[in-house]
Protein backbone atom coordinates (compact mmCIF):
# COMPACT_ATOMS: atom_id res chain seq x y z
CA UNK A 1 0.00 0.00 0.00
CA UNK A 2 1.03 3.67 -0.59
CA UNK A 3 1.73 5.84 2.42
CA UNK A 4 -1.51 7.67 3.29
CA UNK A 5 -1.69 11.59 4.78
CA UNK A 6 -1.02 11.30 7.95
CA UNK A 7 2.03 9.10 7.21
CA UNK A 8 3.80 10.94 4.36
CA UNK A 9 3.04 14.57 5.84
CA UNK A 10 4.34 13.16 9.47
CA UNK A 11 7.60 11.80 8.47
CA UNK A 12 8.42 15.00 5.98
CA UNK A 13 7.50 17.02 8.74
CA UNK A 14 9.57 14.93 11.32
CA UNK A 15 12.38 15.78 8.86
CA UNK A 16 12.18 19.61 8.22
CA UNK A 17 12.23 19.66 11.84
CA UNK A 18 15.41 18.16 12.29
CA UNK A 19 17.41 20.37 9.68
CA UNK A 20 18.89 23.57 10.91
CA UNK A 21 19.05 24.85 7.41
CA UNK A 22 17.83 28.25 6.67
CA UNK A 23 15.34 26.70 4.40
CA UNK A 24 14.80 23.01 4.04
CA UNK A 25 11.87 21.04 1.82
CA UNK A 26 10.97 17.21 1.96
CA UNK A 27 9.10 15.41 -0.37
CA UNK A 28 8.00 11.65 0.31
CA UNK A 29 6.67 9.69 -2.42
CA UNK A 30 5.35 6.24 -2.01
CA UNK A 31 4.26 4.11 -4.87
CA UNK A 32 2.98 0.27 -5.81
CA UNK A 33 3.78 -0.80 -9.51
CA UNK A 34 2.76 -3.99 -10.47
CA UNK A 35 2.80 -5.11 -14.13
CA UNK A 36 3.07 -8.18 -16.72
CA UNK A 37 4.75 -7.97 -19.89
CA UNK A 38 3.49 -10.67 -22.35
CA UNK A 39 4.81 -12.40 -25.67
CA UNK A 40 3.71 -15.23 -27.56
CA UNK A 41 5.43 -17.78 -25.16
CA UNK A 42 3.42 -15.84 -22.44
CA UNK A 43 4.37 -14.11 -19.55
CA UNK A 44 7.94 -12.92 -19.77
CA UNK A 45 8.50 -10.84 -16.85
CA UNK A 46 6.40 -9.37 -13.75
CA UNK A 47 7.19 -7.45 -10.44
CA UNK A 48 5.18 -6.28 -7.58
CA UNK A 49 7.41 -3.32 -6.53
CA UNK A 50 6.66 -0.70 -3.29
CA UNK A 51 8.93 1.72 -3.23
CA UNK A 52 9.48 5.40 -1.10
CA UNK A 53 11.19 7.69 -2.10
CA UNK A 54 12.90 10.75 0.36
CA UNK A 55 13.74 13.76 -1.87
CA UNK A 56 15.44 16.59 0.88
CA UNK A 57 15.98 20.22 -0.25
CA UNK A 58 17.87 22.49 1.52
CA UNK A 59 19.19 25.70 0.89
CA UNK A 60 21.99 27.01 3.11
CA UNK A 61 22.40 30.91 3.94
CA UNK A 62 25.56 31.89 4.91
CA UNK A 63 27.79 35.20 4.49
CA UNK A 64 25.11 36.66 2.11
CA UNK A 65 25.21 33.66 -0.26
CA UNK A 66 23.03 30.74 -0.50
CA UNK A 67 23.91 27.34 -1.33
CA UNK A 68 20.92 24.74 -2.55
CA UNK A 69 21.07 21.01 -2.91
CA UNK A 70 18.90 17.92 -2.93
CA UNK A 71 20.02 14.40 -1.73
CA UNK A 72 17.51 11.40 -2.00
CA UNK A 73 16.84 8.46 -0.14
CA UNK A 74 14.72 5.12 -0.92
CA UNK A 75 14.11 3.61 2.44
CA UNK A 76 12.38 4.52 5.91
CA UNK A 77 15.36 3.75 7.93
CA UNK A 78 15.56 6.51 10.18
CA UNK A 79 19.68 6.24 10.00
CA UNK A 80 19.67 6.18 6.41
CA UNK A 81 16.46 9.60 6.29
CA UNK A 82 19.12 11.56 9.08
CA UNK A 83 22.38 11.03 6.46
CA UNK A 84 20.35 11.66 3.91
CA UNK A 85 19.40 15.25 5.41
CA UNK A 86 23.63 15.80 6.52
CA UNK A 87 24.65 14.83 2.46
CA UNK A 88 21.98 17.47 1.49
CA UNK A 89 23.06 20.16 3.94
CA UNK A 90 27.22 19.10 3.00
CA UNK A 91 26.35 19.41 -0.72
CA UNK A 92 24.53 22.64 -0.11
CA UNK A 93 27.07 24.25 2.47
CA UNK A 94 29.30 23.69 -0.58
CA UNK A 95 27.34 25.21 -3.21
CA UNK A 96 26.75 29.29 -4.27
CA UNK A 97 23.60 29.05 -5.90
CA UNK A 98 23.43 30.79 -9.32
CA UNK A 99 21.37 34.22 -9.29
CA UNK A 100 18.78 35.21 -7.07
CA UNK A 101 17.14 32.33 -5.07
CA UNK A 102 13.41 32.14 -4.51
CA UNK A 103 12.33 31.47 -1.11
CA UNK A 104 10.02 28.74 -0.44
CA UNK A 105 6.17 29.32 -0.61
CA UNK A 106 4.04 29.26 2.25
CA UNK A 107 0.72 27.87 3.12
CA UNK A 108 -1.59 26.80 0.56
CA UNK A 109 -4.82 25.02 0.31
CA UNK A 110 -4.94 22.32 -2.40
CA UNK A 111 -7.99 19.68 -2.38
CA UNK A 112 -6.99 16.23 -2.28
CA UNK A 113 -6.37 14.03 -4.53
CA UNK A 114 -6.62 9.99 -4.45
CA UNK A 115 -6.44 6.98 -6.01
CA UNK A 116 -8.67 4.27 -7.41
CA UNK A 117 -8.86 1.91 -4.93
CA UNK A 118 -9.79 -0.72 -8.17
CA UNK A 119 -6.34 0.33 -9.35
CA UNK A 120 -4.20 0.16 -6.16
CA UNK A 121 -5.95 -3.58 -5.09
CA UNK A 122 -5.65 -5.24 -9.07
CA UNK A 123 -3.68 -8.20 -8.36
CA UNK A 124 -1.71 -10.29 -10.74
CA UNK A 125 -4.54 -12.98 -11.48
CA UNK A 126 -7.22 -10.01 -12.76
CA UNK A 127 -3.65 -9.60 -15.31
CA UNK A 128 -3.47 -12.58 -15.96
CA UNK A 129 -6.86 -13.28 -17.48
CA UNK A 130 -6.51 -10.55 -19.78
CA UNK A 131 -3.36 -11.83 -20.76
CA UNK A 132 -4.42 -15.34 -21.49
CA UNK A 133 -7.42 -13.55 -23.68
CA UNK A 134 -4.54 -11.99 -25.96
CA UNK A 135 -2.49 -14.61 -26.67
CA UNK A 136 -5.91 -16.66 -27.60
CA UNK A 137 -7.01 -14.18 -29.70
CA UNK A 138 -3.99 -13.29 -30.89
CA UNK A 139 -2.59 -16.96 -31.87
CA UNK A 140 -6.23 -17.65 -33.09
CA UNK A 141 -4.96 -15.17 -36.37
CA UNK A 142 -2.12 -16.44 -36.52
CA UNK A 143 -0.38 -13.49 -34.81
CA UNK A 144 2.56 -13.09 -32.33
CA UNK A 145 0.98 -10.76 -29.47
CA UNK A 146 3.37 -8.82 -27.10
CA UNK A 147 2.22 -6.29 -24.90
CA UNK A 148 2.28 -5.03 -20.88
CA UNK A 149 -0.71 -4.64 -18.01
CA UNK A 150 0.19 -1.84 -15.51
CA UNK A 151 -1.13 -0.96 -12.60
CA UNK A 152 0.45 2.46 -10.61
CA UNK A 153 -0.42 4.38 -7.60
CA UNK A 154 1.44 6.96 -6.19
CA UNK A 155 1.22 9.04 -3.29
CA UNK A 156 3.16 12.45 -2.46
CA UNK A 157 3.31 14.60 0.40
CA UNK A 158 5.32 17.93 0.41
CA UNK A 159 6.28 19.77 3.04
CA UNK A 160 8.61 23.13 3.70
CA UNK A 161 10.14 25.43 6.47
CA UNK A 162 8.48 28.07 5.28
CA UNK A 163 4.85 26.45 6.39
CA UNK A 164 3.55 24.68 3.03
CA UNK A 165 2.63 21.08 3.45
CA UNK A 166 0.36 19.50 0.76
CA UNK A 167 -0.82 16.00 0.10
CA UNK A 168 -2.04 14.07 -2.54
CA UNK A 169 -2.39 10.62 -4.64
CA UNK A 170 -2.77 9.52 -8.06
CA UNK A 171 -3.14 6.16 -10.46
CA UNK A 172 -2.69 4.55 -13.42
CA UNK A 173 -3.60 1.53 -15.26
CA UNK A 174 -2.40 0.85 -18.83
CA UNK A 175 -3.09 -2.44 -20.99
CA UNK A 176 -1.27 -2.18 -24.44
CA UNK A 177 -1.10 -5.57 -27.21
CA UNK A 178 0.86 -5.57 -30.57
CA UNK A 179 -0.17 -8.43 -32.93
CA UNK A 180 1.82 -8.84 -35.43
CA UNK A 181 2.67 -10.90 -38.96
CA UNK A 182 5.59 -11.14 -40.76
CA UNK A 183 4.39 -7.95 -42.99
CA UNK A 184 1.99 -6.38 -40.65
CA UNK A 185 1.50 -5.30 -37.01
CA UNK A 186 -1.21 -3.87 -35.14
CA UNK A 187 -0.85 -1.69 -31.78
CA UNK A 188 -3.59 -0.63 -29.46
CA UNK A 189 -3.79 0.40 -25.87
CA UNK A 190 -5.95 1.78 -22.98
CA UNK A 191 -5.33 3.82 -20.13
CA UNK A 192 -7.16 5.26 -17.64
CA UNK A 193 -6.94 6.37 -13.74
CA UNK A 194 -8.99 3.44 -12.93
CA UNK A 195 -8.71 -0.03 -13.75
CA UNK A 196 -12.24 -1.28 -14.05
CA UNK A 197 -12.73 1.31 -17.05
CA UNK A 198 -10.40 -0.19 -19.03
CA UNK A 199 -11.15 -1.56 -22.47
CA UNK A 200 -9.41 -4.47 -22.91
CA UNK A 201 -11.41 -6.47 -24.61
CA UNK A 202 -11.58 -3.58 -27.43
CA UNK A 203 -7.85 -3.39 -27.80
CA UNK A 204 -7.23 -6.67 -28.10
CA UNK A 205 -9.72 -6.45 -31.32
CA UNK A 206 -8.31 -3.24 -32.66
CA UNK A 207 -4.73 -4.48 -32.36
CA UNK A 208 -5.75 -7.94 -33.96
CA UNK A 209 -7.76 -5.91 -36.47
CA UNK A 210 -5.12 -4.12 -37.52
CA UNK A 211 -2.57 -6.59 -38.23
CA UNK A 212 -4.41 -8.54 -40.50
CA UNK A 213 -5.70 -5.26 -42.74
CA UNK A 214 -2.32 -4.19 -42.65
CA UNK A 215 -0.72 -7.23 -44.26
CA UNK A 216 1.77 -6.86 -47.90
CA UNK A 217 2.00 -3.22 -46.90
CA UNK A 218 1.90 -0.46 -50.62
CA UNK A 219 5.06 1.34 -50.92
CA UNK A 220 4.61 4.43 -52.14
CA UNK A 221 6.90 7.77 -52.83
CA UNK A 222 7.23 10.50 -50.53
CA UNK A 223 5.53 13.51 -50.71
CA UNK A 224 3.08 15.96 -49.05
CA UNK A 225 -0.22 13.57 -48.15
CA UNK A 226 -3.35 14.63 -46.72
CA UNK A 227 -3.89 12.35 -43.35
CA UNK A 228 -6.03 11.78 -40.32
CA UNK A 229 -4.35 10.82 -37.12
CA UNK A 230 -5.54 8.48 -34.94
CA UNK A 231 -5.88 9.70 -31.19
CA UNK A 232 -2.08 8.11 -30.42
CA UNK A 233 -0.52 9.50 -33.50
CA UNK A 234 -1.94 12.77 -32.82
CA UNK A 235 -0.69 12.59 -29.22
CA UNK A 236 2.73 12.03 -30.70
CA UNK A 237 3.04 15.60 -32.06
CA UNK A 238 0.79 17.28 -29.79
CA UNK A 239 2.93 16.65 -26.99
CA UNK A 240 5.65 18.61 -28.11
CA UNK A 241 3.61 21.59 -27.28
CA UNK A 242 4.61 20.74 -23.35
CA UNK A 243 8.26 19.95 -24.36
CA UNK A 244 9.16 22.70 -26.43
CA UNK A 245 6.69 25.59 -26.34
CA UNK A 246 4.56 26.67 -23.48
CA UNK A 247 6.91 27.76 -20.71
CA UNK A 248 7.78 31.05 -19.92
CA UNK A 249 11.03 30.23 -19.27
CA UNK A 250 11.54 29.18 -23.11
CA UNK A 251 9.47 32.14 -24.14
CA UNK A 252 11.70 34.73 -22.29
CA UNK A 253 14.96 33.17 -23.42
CA UNK A 254 12.77 32.96 -27.21
CA UNK A 255 13.74 29.61 -28.27
CA UNK A 256 9.50 29.09 -28.15
CA UNK A 257 6.95 29.11 -30.98
CA UNK A 258 5.38 31.22 -28.96
CA UNK A 259 7.62 34.83 -29.14
CA UNK A 260 5.73 37.42 -30.97
CA UNK A 261 2.66 34.87 -31.01
CA UNK A 262 0.79 34.96 -27.61
CA UNK A 263 -2.31 36.48 -28.47
CA UNK A 264 -2.78 35.62 -32.29
CA UNK A 265 -4.11 33.03 -34.30
CA UNK A 266 -1.60 30.38 -34.81
CA UNK A 267 -3.17 27.05 -35.61
CA UNK A 268 -6.89 26.14 -37.05
CA UNK A 269 -9.96 27.65 -35.58
CA UNK A 270 -11.30 24.55 -34.68
CA UNK A 271 -8.11 23.72 -32.01
CA UNK A 272 -8.23 24.36 -28.56
CA UNK A 273 -5.86 22.57 -25.83
CA UNK A 274 -6.15 22.54 -22.39
CA UNK A 275 -4.06 21.99 -19.26
CA UNK A 276 -6.53 20.70 -16.72
CA UNK A 277 -5.14 18.46 -14.09
CA UNK A 278 -8.75 17.90 -13.10
CA UNK A 279 -9.71 16.61 -16.45
CA UNK A 280 -10.82 13.27 -16.18
CA UNK A 281 -9.54 11.71 -19.04
CA UNK A 282 -5.85 12.62 -18.08
CA UNK A 283 -5.88 13.58 -14.55
CA UNK A 284 -2.89 14.11 -12.71
CA UNK A 285 -1.02 16.23 -9.65
CA UNK A 286 -3.35 19.30 -8.37
CA UNK A 287 0.10 20.91 -6.89
CA UNK A 288 3.30 21.31 -8.71
CA UNK A 289 7.14 20.19 -7.63
CA UNK A 290 6.68 23.41 -5.51
CA UNK A 291 3.43 22.60 -3.83
CA UNK A 292 1.51 24.97 -5.48
CA UNK A 293 -1.88 24.95 -6.96
CA UNK A 294 -2.17 23.42 -10.26
CA UNK A 295 -4.35 26.01 -12.48
CA UNK A 296 -6.76 25.05 -15.66
CA UNK A 297 -5.17 27.16 -18.41
CA UNK A 298 -6.14 27.26 -21.98
CA UNK A 299 -3.34 26.90 -24.07
CA UNK A 300 -4.87 27.32 -27.72
CA UNK A 301 -8.32 29.08 -27.79
CA UNK A 302 -9.81 28.30 -31.04
CA UNK A 303 -6.72 28.36 -32.69
CA UNK A 304 -5.24 31.27 -30.71
CA UNK A 305 -2.21 31.24 -28.59
CA UNK A 306 -2.75 31.98 -24.96
CA UNK A 307 -0.14 30.98 -22.09
CA UNK A 308 2.63 29.89 -21.13
CA UNK A 309 2.91 27.97 -17.87
CA UNK A 310 4.76 29.39 -15.37
CA UNK A 311 6.83 28.55 -12.01
CA UNK A 312 7.63 30.14 -9.00
CA UNK A 313 11.15 31.04 -10.23
CA UNK A 314 10.32 32.20 -13.32
CA UNK A 315 7.32 34.30 -11.49
CA UNK A 316 9.52 35.92 -8.95
CA UNK A 317 11.75 37.48 -12.05
CA UNK A 318 8.76 38.81 -13.85
CA UNK A 319 6.75 40.18 -11.19
CA UNK A 320 4.03 37.48 -12.32
CA UNK A 321 2.81 34.31 -10.09
CA UNK A 322 2.89 31.37 -10.40
CA UNK A 323 0.27 28.78 -12.20
CA UNK A 324 1.26 26.07 -10.37
CA UNK A 325 3.70 23.76 -13.33
CA UNK A 326 6.75 23.75 -11.69
CA UNK A 327 9.18 20.60 -12.16
CA UNK A 328 10.47 19.20 -8.56
CA UNK A 329 13.24 20.87 -7.65
CA UNK A 330 16.15 22.16 -8.23
CA UNK A 331 15.66 22.16 -12.11
CA UNK A 332 16.92 23.88 -14.84
CA UNK A 333 13.91 22.84 -17.23
CA UNK A 334 11.75 25.58 -16.42
CA UNK A 335 7.63 24.92 -16.04
CA UNK A 336 5.94 22.61 -18.47
CA UNK A 337 2.24 21.46 -18.51
CA UNK A 338 1.48 17.85 -17.90
CA UNK A 339 -2.23 17.02 -18.55
CA UNK A 340 -2.77 18.63 -22.07
CA UNK A 341 -6.08 17.84 -23.64
CA UNK A 342 -7.47 18.44 -26.77
CA UNK A 343 -11.42 19.49 -27.11
CA UNK A 344 -13.08 17.11 -28.93
CA UNK A 345 -15.40 18.28 -32.20
CA UNK A 346 -17.82 16.68 -33.79
CA UNK A 347 -16.96 13.46 -36.24
CA UNK A 348 -16.71 10.30 -36.05
CA UNK A 349 -12.94 8.55 -37.30
CA UNK A 350 -14.78 7.28 -40.19
CA UNK A 351 -16.59 10.98 -41.40
CA UNK A 352 -13.00 12.43 -41.11
CA UNK A 353 -11.79 9.85 -43.49
CA UNK A 354 -14.62 10.41 -45.80
CA UNK A 355 -13.87 13.79 -46.66
CA UNK A 356 -9.96 12.87 -47.34
CA UNK A 357 -9.54 12.68 -51.38
CA UNK A 358 -6.10 11.16 -51.32
CA UNK A 359 -4.48 10.52 -48.45
CA UNK A 360 -2.92 8.56 -45.34
CA UNK A 361 -4.51 6.73 -42.40
CA UNK A 362 -1.92 6.87 -39.18
CA UNK A 363 -2.14 4.95 -36.49
CA UNK A 364 0.94 5.71 -34.72
CA UNK A 365 4.24 7.13 -35.36
CA UNK A 366 7.61 6.63 -33.56
CA UNK A 367 10.59 8.31 -33.06
CA UNK A 368 9.09 11.90 -32.88
CA UNK A 369 12.33 14.16 -32.71
CA UNK A 370 12.51 18.51 -32.90
CA UNK A 371 14.42 19.60 -35.45
CA UNK A 372 13.50 23.49 -34.86
CA UNK A 373 11.83 25.17 -32.31
CA UNK A 374 10.68 28.14 -33.18
CA UNK A 375 8.07 26.61 -35.96
CA UNK A 376 8.18 23.57 -34.08
CA UNK A 377 9.65 21.20 -36.70
CA UNK A 378 9.33 17.62 -36.05
CA UNK A 379 10.21 14.25 -37.92
CA UNK A 380 9.55 10.83 -36.99
CA UNK A 381 7.91 7.57 -39.19
CA UNK A 382 4.95 5.42 -39.76
CA UNK A 383 4.98 2.88 -37.18
CA UNK A 384 2.37 -0.23 -37.05
CA UNK A 385 -0.41 0.04 -39.50
CA UNK A 386 -1.12 2.92 -41.48
CA UNK A 387 -3.30 3.11 -45.09
CA UNK A 388 -4.01 4.81 -47.84
CA UNK A 389 -6.94 6.57 -48.52
CA UNK A 390 -8.81 7.47 -51.59
CA UNK A 391 -12.35 9.06 -52.03
CA UNK A 392 -13.09 8.95 -48.53
CA UNK A 393 -12.19 4.72 -48.79
CA UNK A 394 -9.13 2.99 -46.94
CA UNK A 395 -7.52 0.97 -50.33
CA UNK A 396 -4.54 -0.40 -49.37
CA UNK A 397 -2.22 -0.57 -46.30
CA UNK A 398 1.37 1.35 -46.57
CA UNK A 399 4.66 0.92 -45.64
CA UNK A 400 7.29 2.78 -44.01
CA UNK A 401 7.30 6.73 -44.44
CA UNK A 402 9.31 9.09 -42.56
CA UNK A 403 7.66 13.02 -42.03
CA UNK A 404 9.62 16.05 -41.94
CA UNK A 405 6.93 19.56 -41.64
CA UNK A 406 6.52 21.80 -38.94
CA UNK A 407 3.84 21.20 -36.43
CA UNK A 408 2.22 24.71 -36.78
CA UNK A 409 1.87 24.80 -40.49
CA UNK A 410 0.11 21.19 -40.17
CA UNK A 411 -2.09 22.33 -37.80
CA UNK A 412 -2.72 25.44 -39.53
CA UNK A 413 -4.65 23.36 -42.21
CA UNK A 414 -6.72 21.88 -39.64
CA UNK A 415 -9.72 20.42 -41.05
CA UNK A 416 -11.55 18.68 -38.97
CA UNK A 417 -11.54 16.92 -35.42
CA UNK A 418 -12.93 14.06 -33.80
CA UNK A 419 -16.07 14.02 -31.42
CA UNK A 420 -14.17 10.79 -29.17
CA UNK A 421 -11.39 11.73 -26.91
CA UNK A 422 -9.14 8.96 -25.72
CA UNK A 423 -5.91 9.28 -23.10
CA UNK A 424 -3.10 8.61 -25.52
CA UNK A 425 0.60 7.67 -24.71
CA UNK A 426 3.33 9.43 -26.96
CA UNK A 427 6.83 10.77 -27.23
CA UNK A 428 8.51 10.33 -24.01
CA UNK A 429 6.41 8.04 -22.30
CA UNK A 430 4.57 10.82 -21.64
CA UNK A 431 0.51 11.03 -22.27
CA UNK A 432 -2.68 13.50 -23.30
CA UNK A 433 -5.99 13.11 -24.01
CA UNK A 434 -6.75 14.04 -27.78
CA UNK A 435 -9.18 13.34 -30.39
CA UNK A 436 -8.31 12.22 -33.83
CA UNK A 437 -6.95 14.78 -36.25
CA UNK A 438 -7.63 15.59 -40.39
CA UNK A 439 -4.61 17.58 -41.41
CA UNK A 440 -4.48 19.12 -44.66
CA UNK A 441 -1.38 18.12 -45.43
CA UNK A 442 1.83 16.55 -43.70
CA UNK A 443 5.20 16.17 -45.54
CA UNK A 444 6.80 12.94 -45.82
CA UNK A 445 10.06 12.99 -47.09
CA UNK A 446 11.97 9.82 -47.39
CA UNK A 447 10.95 6.05 -46.78
CA UNK A 448 12.00 3.41 -44.33
CA UNK A 449 11.89 0.38 -46.34
CA UNK A 450 15.16 -1.81 -45.46
CA UNK A 451 15.66 0.54 -42.21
Amino acid sequence: MTLDRDEALALARELVGMSPAAETEVTVESTVDRFVRYAQVGPTQAADRERVDVAIRVRVVRNGACGEARAEASTLERATLRHTLAHALELAEASVAPGAVVPFGGPVEVEESAAAPNTLAHGFEAKADAVQKALAVAGAHGLEPAGLFQTLATSRALVNSAGRAVFGATSRASFSLVASSESSSGFADTLDADVARLDVDGTIARAVDDALRSRNPRALEPGSYEVVLAPHAASALLLFFAYEGFSARALAERTSFLVDRVGTQVVGSDFTLVDDARHPQNPGWLFDGEGTPRERLVLFDRGRALGPVSDRAHASWTGGRSTGHALPQPSAEGALPQNLVVAPGTASVDELLRRVERGLFVTHLHYVNPIEPHELVLTGVLRHAAWLVEQGRIVAPVAGLRFTDGLLRALGDLRGVGARVERASGSFDAEMATPALHLGSLEFTSTTRGT
